[in-house]
């Protein structure tokens, strides 16, 4: 009979110095706060996530049922992210009388969202570090941490990994249900860890998790997860304990949870409930096309820089640990990872929201990566991300520094083409905050390069820091340049300008062709106009509107002329995109009601 391998961490108890629990929260807060304050909802999922909530927010029983931007349904995720941002923003109307505009209440769900991904992450490491099978290997003359230390440790480290993770820092500050989705895969995985030795309490999070899984992306990731569990729940004898709580508990708690909102929508009207729910249904089916070469190709180019510094630790834990593959602190990320590929695998959607959901099981196999490093190979990884980070952090600088002196003019004249008519000014706050934030990583990098500190997660401590400074900066000192170029706050006060307003203040109704979800939003939001309501097929439910908005790319405004009998009144763009064009038509008074316009895919982003 083969004997089990030796474990192959060895170290210390001096290797395992927690960090402070004050410090951890600190970090997270500084890594979440920039970007989410000062700036209009972006181009993308950002502003049409926000569009969700802020309708919601100003809608009435039906709008907070059906998640829709101002008559247009969404089905690509579930109301609750969307919930919570809608809350969010009527207490900031409500209680707070106004003080935080509505973009900032809606982004505080996504910091109340993603400090609940981190803690539970932070608890699933935690639980399986300590765990026997995990622990280092005893030292002969004493020395080596205590289970718990051991778990903490490597719990700091993963959430250090997770912050540090490229594809994180952009998606993670959008109102989206992106955030939503992470925070509900780390609870499942929280779930799972903590059913290893309280089984009743781990399966109702495991249940929690997958009805929000739901709730939030699709039903389509949350069935390949929670089949994963249920393999290791049939198969791996340490989760043998959690077969009767899973029965009692989680298949009950998922019945009931998953019933539920559809329940509400049928109540309010059973008609709309079954065509908005099958229409659901064949956005999902629809969405497993399988994966096609372009989609492979995208992965292969965007997966190596968005899961770092992740997946190579990772990538080392799997293969150092393979003499105990079968432990529940590698076997919960692997399967993991196996149900989030499965998912990538059957659809040609390669967007990052999607690549998300491998961040949890990679941090959690690399956190247990860390005590196994050779000396050069955790070096190297600070080596790269101090270089890396320190050369984008001076480059933000530099630019920085030409937008406001124009010196060099070469490049100050290129920075310029990118945000024209936008002038370069001196913030002072953003500026104070910028040199606070490049002088606490200069002190990091000579902490790290001087003391040669032994903890286990000093390898990994430069890449957090490095991502959050870069970040940080992007966000303070160059912000300005960044919102102009992605909002669309200009394009839709102009249009504002072009609509006449009726006597009881209310714009004129106005229908779409090629419009996205992310300009609707924005368009609804900063200029107030009144969209026309799109049925569950894409079609516009009323024919009487006296407008016509189009979206497309062609500078040519006689391509594409709409049917009937409609004059050009408006012709507007970003002064940051030369591509994208919007259109404002007005129907000619003696033109007959035409049979209704069915909307164009909008243009995609350029």
């Amino acid at each position: 009979m083969d004997l089990p391998r030796s474990s192959p961490a060895r170290l210390t108890a001096l290797a395992t110095l927690k960090l402070p629990r004050g410090g951890l929260f600190f970090l997270c807060l500084l890594y979440i706060l920039p970007g989410l304050l000062g700036r209009d909802p972006w181009k993308s999922e950002d502003a049409s996530g926000f569009g969700v909530m802020w309708t919601m927010a100003h809608g009435n029983l039906r709008d907070w049922l059906i998640p829709n931007v101002s008559g247009a349904p969404v089905f690509d995720s579930g109301p609750l992210a969307y919930w919570l941002g809608a809350a969010c923003i009527k207490l900031a109307a409500g209680g707070l009388g106004g003080a935080i505009d509505a973009p900032l209440a809606a982004r505080l769900a996504t910091v109340i969202l993603f400090l609940i991904a981190a803690t539970a992450l932070w608890y699933a490491t935690y639980l399986l570090g300590r765990r026997p099978a995990a622990q280092p290997l005893a030292l002969a003359f004493g020395g080596h941490p205590e289970p718990r230390d051991y778990g903490r440790t490597l719990a700091d480290g993963s959430l250090l990994i997770l912050l540090g993770s490229l594809g994180l820092a952009a998606r993670v500050h959008e109102s989206s249900s992106d955030v939503g989705m992470l925070t509900m895969l780390c609870v499942v995985l929280y779930g799972a860890a903590r059913s290893l030795d309280r089984p009743y309490v781990g399966a109702a999070w495991i249940a929690l998790g997958v009805v929000g899984l739901v709730l939030t992306r699709g039903p389509y990731p949350a069935l390949a997860l929670f089949v994963a569990m249920l393999c290791l729940v049939l198969l791996h004898p340490e989760w043998r304990a959690t077969r009767l709580p899973g029965l009692v508990i989680t298949l009950p708690l998922v019945a009931v949870g998953l019933y539920v909102w559809p329940a509400l929508v049928a109540h309010f009207d059973a008609t709309e409930s079954s065509a908005y729910f099958a229409a659901r249904r064949a956005y999902w089916l629809a969405y497993l096309d399988g994966v096609d070469l372009e989609a492979l190709r995208k992965y292969g180019r965007n997966i190596p820089w968005f899961a770092l510094p992740g997946w190579p630790i990772a990538a080392w834990a799997w293969w150092v640990w393979r003499g105990q593959r079968s432990t529940p602190h590698v076997v919960l990320p692997l399967a993991y990872l196996a149900a989030v590929t499965a998912v990538l695998l059957s659809t040609s959607d390669s967007g990052d929201g999607l690549l998300l959901m491998l961040l949890p099981g990679v941090v959690m196999l690399a956190a247990f990566g860390l005590p196994t490093l050779k000396r050069g190979a955790a070096n190297a990884i600070d080596w790269f991300s101090l270089c890396v980070y320190s050369l984008t952090a001076l480059g933000i600088w530099l630019s920085w520094l030409t937008r406001v002196t124009g010196i060099p003019a070469s490049y100050a004249r290129t920075l310029a083409r990118l945000v024209p008519g936008l002038p370069g000014e001196l913030h002072i706050l953003p500026f104070l905050i910028g040199v606070g934030m490049s002088a606490a990583w200069i002190w990091i990098v000579h902490w790290r390069i001087t003391t040669h500190p032994k903890v286990l997660w000093r390898s990994v401590v430069l890449a957090s820091g490095g991502v959050t400074l870069c970040w940080g900066l992007a966000m303070t000192i160059m912000l300005p340049e960044l919102d102009y170029s992605r909002s669309y706050r200009d394009v839709a006060l102009k249009l504002a300008q072009a609509l006449p307003v009726a006597a009881q203040g209310e714009r004129a109704c106005v229908s779409v062709d090629g419009l996205g979800l992310a300009q609707r939003a924005s368009f609804a939001y900063f200029a107030g106009i009144r969209f026309a309501r799109l049925d569950f097929d894409g079609v516009h439910e009323s024919e009487s509107c006296p407008y016509l908005l189009r979206q497309d790319l062609t500078r040519d405004p006689r391509i594409l002329q709409p049917p009937g009998q409609w004059q050009s009144i408006w012709e507007g763009r970003r002064a940051s995109d030369r591509d994208e064009r919007y259109r404002l038509f007005r129907r000619a008074r003696s033109s007959p009601e035409p049979a209704g316009i069915t909307p164009r895919a909008a243009p995609s982003e350029p």
